[in-house]
């Protein structure tokens, strides 16, 4: 931050909730607009089981001109659980930009989680300014996590450019066509002894499952029956689907899902998905789809680091690449190799605050 400067850079509380939301809407609009309702910063800032928030703000004659906010996260990281955050939210004023205020926020949230004891920090960025704010301070970029997509209804994705419903049907099915043929037609599996289930409350078996899941992947956000309630069952304006798999009366794994408008489609979304092996991985999948067609979408989509092996698992059951891609960057006090590794992380939707 430049010299001479009237600002002030200092923590937030909720006392300052008017003056974030209303810099929020200057700044994102009507863009995810349930952010604007007091409960949704609530939920995310006040009731989050890892803590409450630490939220920083940069304010010129008592009007908040800037804003950042570190969300306490748990992580698995080789199977040791330790503190991290999401941190989300960078706004600036549009009169204030490129005047040194997000790189201000960004320093002061780096020591905020230091004095904390958080080992390290995320962040996705798709907007170019917070990225260099971000990098400007230390921050590294990780891997980028490409969106996803697979098509429901080949109709629905072509008439969203040409609406003319005949044509659309027309240039659709040839669509089709030729994805079955690099594809192959889709023949649904059985699995033997695998019964997914669509659930409304978290039981005791996802504690059980997620002691078995713990050690699948280098680092992954803590998935336990605390954390899933809050995250899906206890949001105040989001709608989540959850389905269960269960092998012999054993919990195997679960997907979650949303429909939303995804890169201008009517479409539903994958937002979390773990499963303890290949084929519970696949019949959960198949529910995804078999869901998303009955909710009348055009497109299923998913992220995930590219170097997983969600990745290549869901390319061959027939998902395809799309424009949009997430990065993912990191800020760690400790400097271990294994957080700036590619392969290491597992991320999903569910790991960030978009979706």
């Amino acid at each position: 931050m430049q010299k001479n400067q009237p600002w002030v850079v200092r923590d937030g509380s909720e006392e300052d909730l008017k003056g974030i939301l209303s810099l929020r809407k200057i700044v994102f609009g009507e863009m995810e607009e349930d952010k604007l309702d007091p409960s949704f910063w609530r939920w995310q800032v006040r009731q989050n089981p890892d803590g409450a928030a630490w939220i920083y703000l940069v304010e010129d004659r008592d009007k908040i001109i800037g804003h950042l906010a570190d969300l306490p996260k748990r992580f698995s990281v080789r199977g040791r659980i330790v503190l991290g955050t999401l941190t989300h939210d960078m706004m600036v004023h549009p009169d204030y930009r490129r005047r040194g205020v997000s790189t201000a926020t960004a320093r002061l949230g780096i020591c905020k989680v230091e004095k904390e004891k958080g080992e390290f920090m995320t962040a996705y960025s798709i907007q170019v300014e917070s990225l260099n704010s971000l990098l400007k301070v230390g921050w590294k970029q990780v891997v980028r996590l490409p969106v996803l997509v697979f098509p429901i209804r080949f109709y629905g994705v072509v008439d969203r450019y040409l609406h003319f419903k005949l044509v659309s049907v027309l240039i659709g099915g040839i669509a089709r066509f030729f994805y079955c043929i690099l594809f192959g037609r889709r023949k649904k599996k059985k699995g033997n002894g695998v019964e997914i289930k669509r659930i409304h409350e978290l039981d005791e078996p996802f504690d059980l499952f997620w002691e078995k899941a713990i050690s699948l992947y280098p680092i992954m956000g803590v998935r336990d029956r605390t954390y899933l309630n809050w995250r899906y069952l206890q949001h105040p304006t989001r709608n989540y689907v959850i389905y269960r798999a269960l092998e012999r009366g054993e919990m195997k794994g679960y997907i979650v899902l949303r429909k939303v408008e995804l890169l201008n489609f009517n479409s539903a979304v994958i937002v979390d998905l773990l499963a303890l092996d290949s084929e519970i991985l696949h019949q959960l999948v198949e529910k995804g789809i078999e869901h998303s067609r009955q909710e009348g979408t055009d497109l299923l989509g998913f992220i995930v680091p590219k170097p997983h092996p969600y990745y290549h698992s869901l390319r061959k059951e027939g998902f395809l690449p799309s424009f949009k891609t997430f990065q993912l960057l990191v800020y760690s006090h400790r400097k271990e190799e294994i957080l700036f590794d590619p392969r290491g992380w597992y991320l999903t939707w569910g790991d960030t605050d978009v979706i």
